[in-house]
């Protein structure tokens, strides 16, 4: 946006710089060639410019009437090249912005379990990487013009305006998404955002960022579901990077989704599904899908980790924490789903 309001600037500029030189050379030339004063010289080069069709001043001597011809050309050609260049910049730039707008507010309505990314900041970058790579659909919103354009120049979808406001969280698609992140650096806003969120959509995942300590109890009761803190998560990750190094690195390698055997997924127990009121040691003997579940999630429980056994039964709605390859995880989700 910057870049192309300096490109108009400066056509705007040199434009005037050309009309200006044409005047200058106008008016001195007919000083000097036809002897005429300061106001008759301009009166001539405007109406010779603009071709309205008024008699001359007094009559052309023949090197005035070839001065004359010569101006009408260059003038008229420089002032139409001018406004054509001029109204068709506008114009693109016009119509291109709307026609963009209207495919990217068309797209947006169509989605449904998309995430919404609000703040793209370096956070907000790291989580649209992020989704990028496991070839989610996502839609960025913030006010700068800056965000924008990365998100222009990604292809990803985006809306332009205060992610706190209701209205532009019902064109990002709010009540059919299925999670937002609050990433905002200011922390207050991520709190707004939070509870404009969930008034409207009172079932949405919503991640956000925090600070401080007293941030995420705040956003905790605004209705955030995680509230996460890069400082907090940094400082943990140093010492058990100095501690547990292999432990570390293990977890970074399963939770990488590039070129990996081994990863960890989270997956969802519907309803009339295969497992359903089976144990894992059952399901697993009859299904075979080889993939360790090392925990069971259940309904409306925030704990990450609780203990299980091959006994333990799979039921509607459990989330399962599991480990196991690409091909292990993809036929345990299948089973997970209603038949």
């Amino acid at each position: 946006m910057e870049q192309n309001h300096q490109q108009f600037y400066k056509r705007v500029i040199v434009s005037i710089f050309i009309l200006v030189s044409i005047y200058v050379l106008g008016f001195v030339g007919y000083m000097l060639i036809e002897k005429m004063s300061l106001l008759d010289a301009l009166f001539m080069t405007t109406i010779t410019i603009t071709t309205v069709g008024y008699g001359v001043v007094k009559e052309l001597s023949t090197a005035g009437t070839i001065f004359t011809i010569m101006l009408i050309i260059i003038g008229t050609g420089s002032a139409a090249y001018i406004l054509i260049s001029l109204a068709d910049f506008l114009l693109n730039e016009f119509l291109a912005g709307r026609v963009q707008d209207r495919r990217i507010r068309k797209m947006i309505s169509k989605l449904k379990n998309h995430y919404i990314i609000c703040g793209l900041g370096r956070v907000g970058q790291e989580i649209a990487n992020e989704l990028v790579k496991d070839n989610a659909v996502f839609v960025v919103i913030d006010s700068a013009d800056e965000p924008i354009e990365l998100c222009k120049q990604n292809n990803w979808l985006y809306i332009k305006g205060d992610a706190s406001e209701d209205k532009v969280l019902l064109k990002a698609g709010i009540k059919k998404a299925k999670a937002l992140f609050a990433a905002l650096d200011t922390e207050s806003e991520n709190v707004y955002i939070t509870l404009s969120a969930k008034a409207i959509n009172s079932d949405i995942f919503i991640v956000a960022r925090a600070k401080i300590y007293e941030t995420i109890r705040k956003l905790e009761r605004a209705g955030a579901d995680r509230v996460v803190s890069p400082q907090i998560i940094g400082g943990r990750r140093m010492a058990a990077l100095a501690k547990q190094p292999s432990v570390v690195e293990f977890l970074d390698t399963i939770l990488s989704p590039e070129n990996i055997e081994i990863t960890l997924a989270e997956i969802i127990v519907e309803s009339n599904c295969k497992i359903d009121g089976l144990t894992i040691k059952d399901a697993n003997e009859k299904y075979k899908f080889g993939a360790l579940i090392v925990s069971v999630i259940e309904v409306g429980k925030k704990v990450l980790i609780n203990k299980v056994n091959a006994n333990t039964v799979i039921k509607a709605g459990h989330k399962l924490i599991v480990v196991g390859t690409v091909d292990q995880i993809e036929k345990l989700s299948s089973l997970s789903l209603s038949s």
